[in-house]
């Protein structure tokens, strides 16, 4: 049996030098899926450790959520807390700039209640959206008080 090894390099999103267009500026920081699903993670289901976040239903690979999660911390959209005693108590905490983009968040996902037929309506935080989104909102922040 012939077997065949593939190595695969990841490399850090590539960022642009600078650029005037705010949806530029805004997609090379969090325009990835994979940072969108972590800033879901922790603004929505208010995940905090690196564990938490590689239990997500997505399946995110390791190497693709340790590289995804140092862009965020150094974009200044999460805190990094380091543990105490050992790494797995590390924290990620959303800061004020991260907390802003909750309304984009329930905008995407407005959207895709629209137009995606498999969107899991038994979520409950799905109806929540649906039939009161500023109380949402609002319930959301105050798992950030220690943030504002």
């Amino acid at each position: 049996m012939l077997k065949v090894s593939v190595n695969f390099i990841i490399r850090p999103m590539k960022k642009r030098t600078s650029t005037v267009c705010p949806i530029v500026y805004a997609l090379d920081i969090w325009g990835d899926p994979w940072s969108l699903v972590i800033l879901r993670d922790v603004l929505i289901h208010n995940k905090r450790y690196y564990r938490e976040f590689l239990a997500s239903r997505e399946g995110i690979a390791t190497n693709i959520l340790s590289a995804r999660l140092q862009t965020l911390v150094d974009s200044g959209l999460l805190n990094k807390i380091e543990g105490e005693t050992n790494r797995a108590q590390t924290m990620y905490r959303p800061t004020q700039k991260a907390l802003d983009l909750i309304p984009v968040l329930f905008a995407i996902m407005h959207w895709g209640l629209q137009y995606n037929p498999n969107t899991d309506m038994s979520i409950p935080i799905m109806q929540e959206l649906k039939t009161n989104e500023k109380e949402l909102g609002e319930r959301l922040l105050r798992n950030f008080e220690d943030v504002r």
